[in-house]
């Protein structure tokens, strides 16, 4: 490359900027979205197999010993509730893809 070379060293490090801010943004948007979708709370949405049933889903739900509570326009999205301690581990040993917070559910509401 031609030029001088205090140009090329300064546009390097206007990328090497760019690309730590956008790098910043997204871990702390990962995170964010962590903390929003972890379960809590006696109510989760449970994620099955989308080649899978709504029978499906329910068996998962009642294998972890939770009770179904509601589903949307995909059998394979419900909610669940259980009181139990470690609901939403006994739903991912049980077959479960995902197990979020319950609130994410509203998507499905308006479906």
């Amino acid at each position: 490359m031609s030029g001088d070379p205090g140009t090329w060293g300064k546009a390097v490090t206007v990328v090497s900027v760019r690309t730590a801010i956008a790098a910043y943004f997204l871990m702390t948007l990962l995170l964010l979205i962590g903390v929003i979708s972890r379960p809590d709370g006696s109510f989760v949405l449970v994620v099955t197999s989308p080649s899978g049933d709504a029978a499906e889903n329910m068996a998962v739900i009642s294998e972890a010993g939770g009770a179904f509570v509601w589903a949307g326009r995909y059998p394979w999205i419900s909610v669940a509730q259980s009181d139990e301690p470690g609901f939403a581990t006994r739903l991912s040993k049980a077959g479960a893809y995902l197990v979020l917070n319950h609130s994410l559910a509203v998507g499905c509401l308006e479906g």
